[in-house]
C-alpha cells in the first residue's frame, strides 16, 4: 500500500492507469497496416501485417535498392525500347537517349516513374527477367518471406505480392542508404537528361509536405492494389514506421498511426523502466498498470538494460 501511494505520488494516475488507447481497426481503412518504432526496435500495433497483397510502385523500394548497391550513380544507361513505352506513371524516356543511373534512380524514388524503373533493372540485371530474379533472391537473404516479384515497377501482376510488415522490413534497409534515404525525403525532383535538358517533377509522396518530420519512403497505386504507403517520419530523436496497403487514404491511414506511434514510449514509461529492478516494485507495476504499456515497459526495460539505452 505504501508502494502504491509512492507511485501514485510520483507518477499521477493518468500515466499508471491510462496508457494511450490502442489503434481501433475501425479507425484505419486499410485491411492491413503495420505501426513500427525503429528507435526502439518495436512493433507498436498491427493488423494482418502478414496478409499478401499488390504492392503497386512500393516495389520500386527493391529496384532503388538493387540498383544503389550494383551500380555507380555516374554509369550511363541507354534507354531501350521496352523501357520508353513502358505505360502509366513515366518520365518520357526515349529509346536510344543516355541518362546518367543518378537521374533515374530520382526518378524512380521521387517521381515513380515506371520507365526509369525498367531502365534501371536493364541496367542492372542485363535484361527485365534476370533483374527480377535478382529481386526476388534479395527479398529471401532480407528474411522478406511473404513477398514475390514479377517485374521491377509493381503494374498490376498476379505473382507480385508483400505484406505490410515486409514493406516495412525493405524500407528500413532502404533508408539505412544515405542516397536512397534523401531522394526518399525529396519533394520535388529536377532531371537532367544526357543532352543537359531540366525538367521538374513532384514528388508522389504527399505526405512529405503535410505531416510534420515526415522524410519518406514510397507511394503505390494501381486500381488491383489500391493505396499502399510505407512511410517514415522522426520526430524527438525518433523514427517511427508506418505502412499500409489497400487503404481508402493512405495519407490519413499513415498519419494516424504515426500520431500513435509517437504518443507511446513517452517520458512517463522512461522513467518507469528503472523502477522494474527492484522486484517489488515491479509486483505493484504490474498490478496498476495495462498489459500494453506492460509490455512496452519490459522491453524498454531490456533496452535499458543494455549498455547504452536509446534515450542516453
Amino acid at each position: 500500500m505504501v508502494l502504491l501511494l509512492v507511485l501514485a505520488l510520483a507518477f499521477p494516475p493518468a500515466v499508471l492507469r491510462a496508457p494511450v488507447p490502442v489503434v481501433a481497426t475501425t479507425a484505419i481503412s486499410a485491411p492491413s497496416w503495420v505501426l513500427y518504432d525503429d528507435t526502439y526496435d518495436y512493433e507498436i500495433a498491427a493488423h494482418r501485417p502478414d496478409r499478401p497483397g499488390p504492392m503497386a510502385s512500393t516495389t520500386k523500394l527493391m529496384t532503388a535498392l538493387l540498383v544503389a548497391e550494383n551500380t555507380s550513380l555516374a554509369d550511363t544507361v541507354t534507354i531501350s525500347q521496352r523501357a520508353a513505352t513502358t505505360r502509366h506513371k513515366r518520365i518520357r524516356l526515349q529509346a536510344g537517349d543516355s541518362w546518367a543511373v543518378g537521374e533515374l534512380l530520382e526518378a524512380l524514388m521521387v517521381v515513380s516513374a515506371n520507365d526509369a524503373a525498367v531502365a534501371l533493372a536493364e541496367h542492372v540485371g542485363g535484361d527485365v527477367a534476370a533483374f527480377v530474379e535478382i529481386m526476388n533472391r534479395r527479398a529471401g537473404e532480407l528474411g522478406l518471406d511473404n513477398t514475390r516479384y514479377a517485374n521491377p515497377h509493381g503494374l498490376d501482376s498476379a505473382e507480385q505480392h508483400t505484406t505490410v510488415r515486409d514493406l516495412v522490413t525493405l524500407a528500413r534497409e532502404v533508408m539505412a542508404r544515405p542516397v536512397l534515404a534523401r531522394l526518399a525525403a525529396q519533394q520535388h525532383a529536377v532531371l537532367v537528361d544526357g543532352e543537359g535538358v531540366a525538367t521538374r517533377w513532384d514528388a508522389t509522396n504527399e505526405l512529405l509536405s503535410s505531416y510534420p518530420g515526415a522524410i519518406g519512403v514510397k507511394t503505390g497505386w494501381t486500381t488491383r492494389a489500391g493505396n499502399v504507403l510505407v512511410a517514415a517520419a522522426e520526430h524527438d530523436g525518433r523514427r517511427i514506421y508506418a505502412a499500409v496497403m489497400g487503404s481508402e487514404d493512405a495519407n490519413a491511414d499513415v498519419a494516424s498511426l504515426l500520431d500513435r506511434g509517437f504518443a507511446v514510449f513517452g517520458s512517463a514509461e522512461r522513467r518507469l523502466v528503472p523502477l522494474m529492478e527492484d522486484r517489488q516494485k515491479a509486483r505493484a507495476l504490474r498490478a496498476e498498470l495495462a498489459d500494453d504499456m506492460l509490455a512496452r515497459l519490459a522491453h524498454l526495460r531490456g533496452l535499458w538494460k543494455r549498455a547504452v539505452a536509446p534515450w542516453e
